[in-house]
């Protein structure tokens, strides 16, 4: 992180002398450092080292780490959510990086549920699937290879786990799942300068089959995604800053039709979400924050649980999202994708 400055120096004490007296010291760290770039500790420390009147210490802070700095973009970026690798839906994830490259998008935020995970889903079995056994050696030493980067007790783990995957044809299985999304995020890191992997719930699958907490630089270096272009975090959200404000890129708990417009309202920022699969551009209750339900880049007719049984319920539908300038332009199955070149 950059030295302190005399100027943000300055501002920061001024800034802090006009703090309300009921607003907890981190809250307004967090606030004040966040646009700026700096974590809430950061601002904390330099309040101290300033001698501020911070209030006086009689326990000592938690040593346990704060989830307060989710991944951060400025700029423009397209959003792709719910790719689902192996599962994608390859047409319309090619023109919306087409449009993107046409665009001079060099930014990319990947809004959870990359890789679908199948062979370690909950889920039952789907019909056309038959119970074979074992895996390939060539899986097999792919993952071996992968457990060897772990502790010796998430070594334990996995080899336990690696024992029981691949119950499935190998067409099915967990190797094919990798390589088809390795090969798809090799082409995503290549056209992009920087691309934030947010994480989602098909990502849980890995931890809860583990049973272990792991790094999520773990899942890059299963994916064979280590690259400095690409940046992964814990958590569940990330952060893009724009000329017209803070947009939350979401992979939220919850999926309802009205998630984005309680999630834009609750933290007053404009909210593009996942995990839904419905395509909506909304705004919150006040009308000010666009409440954005980015659809989805799988192809649903290749999951057995979206296609092989009708619901009542909304349909879903192809979507991503590109933020140009601040403002954003929902993409979908019915986008004129020439004439949307031509408007740069």
């Amino acid at each position: 992180m950059s030295k302190w400055t005399d100027s943000e120096t300055v501002t920061l004490v001024a800034d802090f002398q006009k703090k309300p007296s009921w607003m907890p010291v981190h809250e307004f760290c967090q606030k004040w450092g966040s646009p700026r770039g700096r974590s809430a500790d950061s601002v904390e420390r330099q309040l101290r080292r300033l001698q501020c009147n911070i209030g006086k210490i009689y326990v000592q802070p938690s040593p346990y780490p704060k989830y307060d700095t989710p991944l951060t973009l400025e700029g423009d970026a397209l959003i792709l959510s719910d790719l689902e690798f192996p599962y994608h839906n390859a047409e319309f994830v090619n023109r919306c990086m087409e449009l993107a490259e046409a665009w001079g998008i060099r930014q990319c935020i990947l809004a959870g549920d990359v890789i679908h995970f199948d062979s370690l889903s909950g889920w039952e079995p789907n019909w056309t699937t038959s119970n074979t056994g074992g895996i390939t050696a060539e899986a097999e030493q792919k993952l071996t290879a992968f457990a060897q980067t772990l502790s010796a007790k998430q070594q334990g783990k996995f080899f336990e786990l690696l024992g029981n995957i691949g119950d499935r044809k190998e067409q099915d299985g967990l190797s094919t799942e990798l390589d088809v999304a390795r090969a798809g995020l090799k082409r995503i890191i290549a056209q992009f300068d920087h691309i934030d992997f947010v994480l989602g719930n098909h990502e849980g699958r890995l931890l809860r089959a583990l049973e272990v907490t792991i790094n999520p630089d773990e899942l890059l270096r299963l994916l064979d995604a280590k690259n400095p272009k690409m940046r992964i975090a814990p958590y569940y959200y990330s952060y893009l800053d724009t000329q017209c404000g803070r947009y939350q890129i979401e992979h939220p708990k919850g999926a309802s039709e009205g998630t984005a417009q309680q999630l834009a309202a609750k933290y007053h920022s404009h909210v593009i979400m996942g995990h839904s699969h419905l395509l909506d551009f909304s705004w919150d209750i006040s009308g000010e924050f666009y409440a954005i339900h980015a659809g989805h880049c799988v192809d649903e007719t290749r999951l057995p649980y979206a296609a092989q049984r009708h619901t009542t319920r909304r349909a879903h539908k192809p979507g991503a999202v590109i933020v140009m300038d601040g403002y954003p332009y929902l993409l979908h199955w019915r986008t004129d994708w020439e004439r949307m070149k031509r408007i740069v």
